[in-house]
């Protein structure tokens, strides 16, 4: 039971990275980008391919960080060389990878049948050791997108998101501030997908379907829990919507598979998040 909550700790830890992405996606640079499933999933497979292949777990986050970057990067030039719109932009990349994942998915699947089912398990530390390198990691990759974010590369970002054309007039350069968002952004999700592999020792291709209803969910629920007016709010409110959302989430699907099936866990997730979605709405109507 106490490993089981130090998960779900480190877990919700993992998922808020992905709330960050979807916060600097959305509110800094004001674009719609749904590669975070494929980021998600993509460093997720390439840091379980590469801890199975006996790589040491730095090297292999740092490789799964190097995907997501590449990931955000691909979105950016079909946007800027091509003048794709941002959504089929990265509809086209989630596509895309789909092929790799695949691919990283069944290499995953060979090596572990070589290894054999008594080194099944991707990772060999407790949940506590999980939750403490989880806090560790999530701690200082926030306070370096804190720096980021208050530098004046940051406030750059956030010109972009107010207008191209606005950006432009200043002198910034807004194919740079495009790159460079959807690269960082990416990054995020791809280690988070990292963590969420190192903390429940398995991967798959499907991993990460979902991750950007997620990381939406925990947006919205941290700016209404925290009601941000800064980076640093911002950033605690995608690790408190993160962490409420997780717990919602766990806490109705809790014992499910022995009752409908782990294959509802999706329809009642989605159907807890409208509720949600329609509670937070009523909320404010009334307020």
């Amino acid at each position: 039971m106490l490993n089981c909550v130090f998960d779900i700790f480190s877990l919700a830890l993992a998922f808020s990275l992905i709330g960050l992405n979807v916060y600097l996606s959305t509110k800094i640079l004001n674009v719609v980008d749904l590669t975070c499933d494929a980021s998600v999933t993509m460093g997720g497979c390439t840091y379980g391919v590469l801890i199975l292949g006996g790589v040491n777990p730095l090297i292999a986050i740092l490789c799964a960080l190097v995907v997501g970057i590449v990931a955000g990067f691909v979105t950016s030039s079909l946007v800027t060389h091509i003048g794709i719109e941002p959504v089929f932009a990265s509809i086209i990349t989630l596509t895309a990878l789909q092929t790799f994942i695949i691919k990283l998915s069944s290499i995953g699947k060979i090596l572990l049948d070589n290894l054999g089912e008594s080194k099944s398990a991707l990772s060999m530390l407790s949940s506590v050791e999980n939750s403490i390198i989880t806090i560790i990691i999530v701690t200082v990759i926030c306070l370096i997108f804190f720096r980021i974010m208050n530098s004046e590369y940051g406030l750059a970002m956030r010109v972009y998101g107010d207008g191209k054309i606005i950006s432009e007039s200043l002198g910034i350069n807004s194919n740079q501030m495009l790159w460079v968002g959807l690269g960082l952004g990416n990054a995020l999700s791809a280690i988070a997908g990292a963590l969420i592999v190192q903390i429940s020792g398995k991967f798959c291709a499907t991993m990460g379907n979902g991750s950007l209803v997620f990381g939406l969910a925990a947006v919205i629920i941290g700016d209404k829990i925290i009601s941000p007016k800064t980076i640093r709010g911002s950033i605690l409110g995608c690790l408190a919507g993160a962490f409420v959302y997780k717990i919602l989430i766990d806490t109705i699907t809790w014992g499910n598979s022995g009752v409908l099936g782990s294959e509802y866990n999706s329809i009642i997730t989605a159907i807890m998040l409208i509720f949600l979605m329609a509670s937070i709405r009523e909320k404010d109507r009334r307020g």
